[in-house]
């Protein structure tokens, strides 16, 4: 063989080599790429999936809300049987009705988040047009406008603020009902409205950003009270409240 022929077989074989090493890369490459992809469209699937389910949790715990306002509108059909209802007493018991429609509708509208502010906000506008209705037929007086009851916000209207202090926590004042107001009074504790968080039942308030368009409707209006300021912009000790300083947030 000559020098050149030599040379030139030297040469393939270099070619062939370099082509070789450059086809190994280029699978390598995109093998890595692939795996990448796919990682990410798992990861990116499992945060549809998380995010989802915290829709779903909360869009649950609102319809139950609905729900025990519709079995209050029930509960008040049955004690005004006999009772004498006044012009003003069937006006504030069709809105407490408009608002249970509403509240329907709002739910069905949408199935987002996005709704939920405005449903629990319509629910506790409901509940206190029951509170007035009874007040009415009872002849006491027009019970004045409230927040919830921070223990559980579908109790209805507070009509009493009471000092407060959760485990770790330190005391606060925070508006209650009637009935929970007379437990802590007694030295029981309240009813508390507990959520599944990471498959433990917690006090709402506790359950993170996630509730935010829940306590927002519920509490929004009453963001310059000075007890749900408080809460807003203290939060309950060691425990925290942050979900509170979603009040000033914007729907």
């Amino acid at each position: 063989m000559s020098l050149r022929g030599g040379i030139l077989v030297i040469m393939s074989g270099n070619l062939l080599l370099l082509f070789l090493l450059f086809f190994v890369g280029l699978v390598a490459t995109t093998t890595s790429l692939m795996r990448a992809q796919r990682q990410s469209r798992e990861l990116e699937a499992q945060r549809a999936k998380a995010i989802q389910a915290k829709v779903s949790q909360m869009r649950q715990e609102t319809e139950e809300d609905v729900t025990t306002f519709g079995e209050a509108l029930r509960d008040l059909d049955m004690e005004m049987v006999g009772k004498d209802i006044s012009a003003d007493g069937r006006k504030d018991w069709n809105m407490a009705l408009d608002c249970y429609d509403r509240a329907k509708t709002l739910m069905a509208q949408d199935k987002s988040t996005r709704s939920i502010p405005l449903v629990t906000e319509t629910l506790e506008e409901g509940r206190h047009a029951i509170a007035c209705v009874q007040a009415r037929a009872n002849g006491e007086p027009i019970p004045e406008v409230r927040p919830p009851c921070f223990f559980d916000p579908a109790h209805g209207p507070s009509t009493t603020d009471v000092m407060y202090s959760p485990d770790g926590g330190v005391a606060r004042k925070v508006p209650a009902c009637a009935a929970d107001a007379q437990r802590i009074q007694q030295g029981r504790s309240p009813w508390i409205r507990t959520v599944d968080v990471n498959g433990a039942q917690l006090p709402y308030w506790q359950a993170g950003p996630d509730y935010a368009p829940w306590v927002q409707g519920y509490y929004r209006r009453y963001e310059s009270d000075p007890v749900i300021s408080g809460l807003a912009v203290g939060g309950l000790g060691l425990v925290g409240l942050g979900l509170f300083s979603a009040l000033f947030d914007d729907f």
